[in-house]
């Protein structure tokens, strides 16, 4: 049996202002062509299948699309809600999809039942498990002692992990696959997931996901093995969705049999616009030759120079036409220092909102945020695109 491992394609995302439409359907039809060329039996979606939990109508059609495109081509898909996702919206209609070769899982107010998965004759057992916020699904179940289990990420999901193994027979040796979208400690992120609380609440232990053949992992969009075990795993987002996240995309594919996994291989996307941050003086970036080969890029510049530069991103963008952020990072000027006096200032739009807001409370304090308050920054932003998103 072979299995395709991805999550996080956060469709209806923009690279700030930008669409990422056409990147995201070139994704979809690879990943289908994927499945044609290794004859994939089922393709497991790991969370974050849309950016927003109430998605635009463009974002609903081109799920459609990728969804057929994948089952045209011979996959079952097995996916389940991240955090950015309503699980009772992408739950709509489950069971009606689920006869057409699509199973979400997206139950939340339930303990998950472990789902037995056939193709010719090998078996696996699937243990979806929805992204479960804890102060939105039901308490964890006392601890064994009877002292009851605050409400943190790892409680509620090692309660629908221990619910879920259960129902698995100890003495049938099907394999077992555990889903799941979460902050596993031992996970490097990236700039573009969403905080999901401070100091470390939502963080779970990786003992939690012990004891399957394979665990498939969302949320993270660096594709990783935890601890440099090939079988606890994110495949990390199939596009770059900050500049942090400049390193290779792939997709995970799993060969499994009777035995248990027996193989692990990484599929690179090679479709998706690339990233780069570029630095230096607005006149450097527009002529240095070295740059050309970013023309094509997402581009984030850094300008060195001491004075503000007259309608830097336009002219930016002369060269490079895909240019969405830009910074003033003088040389040796301590940061929040006011950059000398020009025709004009970067507009305010042309900047990440973070760093907006980052950038006034330096000025204002004349010291620059401490990481846990850039956190609270994040999250204030979260709740307000939730909301704008609502």
């Amino acid at each position: 049996m072979k299995i395709i491992h991805t999550s996080d394609w956060h469709i209806g995302r923009r690279f700030e202002r930008e669409s990422m439409e056409v990147d995201q359907r070139a994704f979809l039809v690879w990943l289908a062509g994927q499945v044609t060329e290794h004859r994939v039996d089922l393709v497991i979606v790991a969370g974050d299948i849309y950016d927003r939990s109430m998605p635009a109508e463009d974002a609903v059609a081109l799920l459609d699309e990728g969804l057929e495109g994948l089952l045209a081509a011979g996959a079952v898909v097995a996916l389940i809600p991240g955090n950015h996702d309503s699980a009772r919206r992408l739950g709509f209609g489950a069971a009606r999809q689920a006869h057409g070769g699509v199973h979400v899982f997206a139950d939340d107010q339930s303990q998950p039942v472990p789902w037995i998965f056939a193709a010719g004759d090998e078996r696996v057992a699937v243990l979806a498990i929805p992204f479960l916020d804890p102060y939105a699904v039901p308490a964890p179940d006392p601890d064994i002692d009877g002292s009851i289990r605050t409400r943190t990420h790892q409680n509620v999901l090692a309660n629908a992990v221990e619910a879920g193994r259960a129902h698995l027979d100890p003495d049938d040796q099907v394999p077992t696959i555990c889903v799941a979208h979460a902050y596993v400690a031992g996970g490097v992120n990236s700039e573009s997931e969403r905080i999901l609380s401070i100091g470390g609440t939502d963080m779970v232990d990786a003992a939690v996901l012990a004891g399957f053949d394979y665990v498939a992992l969302g949320h993270l969009h660096r594709p990783q093995r935890i601890g440099g075990d090939d079988t606890v795993a994110y495949s990390g987002s199939p596009l770059p969705y900050s500049f942090s996240e400049d390193h290779p995309k792939s997709v995970r594919l799993l060969d499994v049999d009777a035995s248990g996994l027996t193989g692990v291989r990484t599929l690179s996307v090679p479709v998706g616009r690339p990233v780069v941050t570029l630095t230096g003086t607005l006149d450097q970036l527009l002529v240095d030759p070295a740059h050309d080969r970013y023309i094509g890029h997402w581009v984030a510049a850094r300008l060195t120079d001491a004075t503000v530069q007259t309608q830097p991103m336009e002219r930016l963008r002369a060269r490079f036409p895909h240019a969405v952020s830009l910074r003033y990072m003088p040389a040796g000027l301590e940061p929040g220092a006011p950059i000398s006096s020009g025709p004009e200032r970067t507009a305010l739009e042309d900047q990440p909102k973070e760093d907006v807001i980052v950038e006034f409370l330096t000025e204002l304090r004349q010291d620059a945020p401490t990481e846990s308050e850039r956190d609270m920054v994040r999250d204030a932003l979260a709740a307000v695109l939730r909301f704008a998103d609502a």
